[in-house]
């Protein structure tokens, strides 16, 4: 059972400093209550029903008896309280970890560093914001996240470690997913950093990326919202000069593994089930997302090719900068070209990839399983013109060319 407080005095109660401004408030362990200027407690539940006396509670204040009463674990019945199996204890997130300081915030969550009590392992933990007990559409995104995530195990993967849903109140909960904390930043930090990425760099990271989809996809599961902000690094960095290095990475690094992240949006479908949720990062998304028919796991393929293109030269396919048409427009009929001099070194076979990624029609746009085998991830001949789709090549008109984001970071 939980204990919920409730401020009706004038003096003002105040919990961990904070006053309650005549708001109710459930009570975790170590919370410290203030009542009024003099009478200061700290609260504890009791796991096995003993009486235990509080040594923080201050001895100025009147009446200890009877506040320490309002203290006590409920009991279950009339009888002696028997101690609860380990398995029903509900422990708290504040019981087990020791938040830290914030990593990021978003529309629906803040993602803070944390400290396990017991291991002194740090993690990540996403604290979406504080929901109605009543919000059904709510309870239901959390726990279908909960249930993507707890369901997957894969190396190209952020991992979950734990789940707690708490109340902040009678009428609110909050939920904690724990997650294994990716330390070395963004896809999109080092595009910003790098102004673009290097061909063979690419390569090498969307492998790693098409691993993740791959899975995901092979268990029903879209995530809707691949972006350079989604996409994790773990950097193995080198310690000693003669080091051998894993891949075409930057000198002061001998491997990187990509961690595919946030999986808001990620949703279960069956073999022959759509969803018609509109979702995504405008410039990322489908043109089936914004028509609203209904979409399946190719979606994310497209995101794919977007992501593929800005890796590449710094910049995204699709963009208010190019209007007109409108980005919108440009999305739904497919309208991007490879820009000269910024494609200018970069193989026809990879501009084919992206070709037949950013394609408006999904049944005709590559699946998971082609992408893959695509000739660009296997050094193969280029792709021959007879074969490919029509690569747009055409020279940058001035002033029409989209900041990269190594320049749109810098306006800021």
């Amino acid at each position: 059972m939980l204990v919920n407080i409730v401020d009706r005095s004038r003096n003002g109660t105040f919990v961990n400093g904070n006053r309650l401004v005549k708001k109710d408030y459930i009570l975790r362990n170590g919370d410290r209550i203030v009542f009024g200027r003099s009478c200061s407690f700290l609260f504890k539940y009791l796991v096995d029903g003993r009486e235990e006396k509080d040594p923080q509670t201050s001895t100025e204040s009147p009446g200890k008896e009877e506040v320490n009463d309002l203290f006590k674990r409920p009991t279950l019945s009339s009888q002696t309280p028997m101690k609860r199996p380990l398995s029903l204890q509900r422990r708290s997130f504040f019981d087990r970890y020791i938040p830290g300081k914030e990593l990021g915030s978003g529309h629906y969550a803040i993602v803070k560093e944390a400290t396990d009590k017991d291991s002194g392992d740090v993690v990540a933990v996403k604290i979406f914001h504080p929901q109605q007990n009543d919000d059904q559409k709510k309870t239901r995104q959390f726990r279908e996240e909960t249930k993507i995530l707890m369901s997957i195990q894969h190396k190209n993967i952020v991992k979950l470690i734990d789940r707690f849903v708490e109340p902040v109140s009678k009428a609110q909960i909050q939920t904690y997913l724990v997650l294994e904390k990716v330390s070395d930043g963004e896809l999109f930090d080092r595009i910003v950093r790098k102004t673009k990425l290097r061909q063979e760099e690419t390569n090498a990271i969307f492998k790693q990326i098409l691993n993740g989809l791959k899975y995901l996809h092979a268990k029903n599961i879209i995530h809707r919202d691949i972006k350079p902000e989604n996409i994790l690094l773990s950097i193995r960095r080198r310690r000693y000069q003669d080091e051998q290095q894993m891949g075409p990475w930057d000198d002061d690094e001998i491997d990187i593994t990509i961690k595919i992240a946030d999986f808001g949006l990620a949703k279960f479908i069956g073999e022959l089930q759509f969803t018609n949720t509109l979702c995504g990062t405008p410039s990322y998304v489908a043109p089936e997302v914004l028509r609203k028919t209904g979409y399946s796991s190719r979606v994310d393929l497209w995101s794919a090719g977007v992501l593929l293109y800005v890796c590449l030269c710094g910049f995204p396919p699709f963009s208010e900068q190019l209007a007109p048409p409108s980005m919108k427009e440009q999305i739904l009929q497919g309208k991007f070209a490879f820009y000269s001099p910024y494609w200018d070194d970069i193989d026809d076979s990879c501009l084919h990839l992206i070709s037949n990624l950013l394609v408006v029609n999904p049944a005709l746009r590559y699946d998971i399983q082609k992408t893959i085998e695509h000739p660009w991830f296997s050094h193969a001949p280029q792709t021959t013109r007879a074969t490919a789709l029509p690569l747009q090549r055409k020279s940058a008109e001035v002033g029409k060319i989209p900041k990269t984001y190594s320049e749109m970071s810098s306006l800021h």
